[in-house]
């Protein structure tokens, strides 16, 4: 009987977690979400406007599941902020876009601006422990990874593209 529940609750989780995917993914191609909350965790900073974060990403390979975190990096910073943390990271980063409007006023810039620009601001991070992967079916990954987010160049292109002011 154990066993058997054991099985329904990870085959419970396993749909959830590959809805989460789907639902990141639309025709093969991720998407940015500004609605979401992520689970993200500040680790660090540096003088040269970098935000050492780690969170977790879904996909179909490890791969596709890094690219997802480093979006979802990206799609934080711009719209939810960074938490305050460890390594000394006190106080909340805000988000850069704040206007509950500029979305909906840039969303063809936006939109094409998470095809793959948002690339040039997060890399995967060399500054915190390795990656940690988990396969959670078959045909799904999840990744928890640190990334370093390029916040102030992100924000003075956001700025450039007057998007913010």
């Amino acid at each position: 009987m154990r066993k058997s529940i054991k099985l329904f609750a990870m085959g419970i989780a396993a749909l959830l977690l590959a809805g989460t995917a789907s639902n990141a993914k639309a025709s093969g191609k991720l998407k940015y979400d500004s609605k979401s909350t992520y689970e993200v965790e500040s680790l660090g900073r540096d003088g040269d406007g970098y935000k050492v974060v780690r969170l977790h990403g879904i996909g179909d390979t490890e791969e596709a599941a890094i690219e997802d975190a480093m979006m979802k990096a990206v799609a934080c910073a711009l719209f939810c902020g960074f938490p305050s943390g460890g390594d000394g990271v006190t106080g909340q980063t805000p988000a850069i876009i704040t206007d509950p409007n500029a979305e909906a006023a840039n969303k063809k810039f936006l939109t094409e601006f998470f095809k793959s620009d948002y690339k040039k601001y997060v890399v995967v991070s060399t500054r915190v422990p390795t990656k940690a992967s988990s396969k959670v079916s078959k045909k799904l990954f999840k990744v928890r990874i640190g990334m370093d987010v390029s916040y102030d160049a992100l924000k003075a292109e956001m700025q450039k593209q007057g998007v913010i002011k």
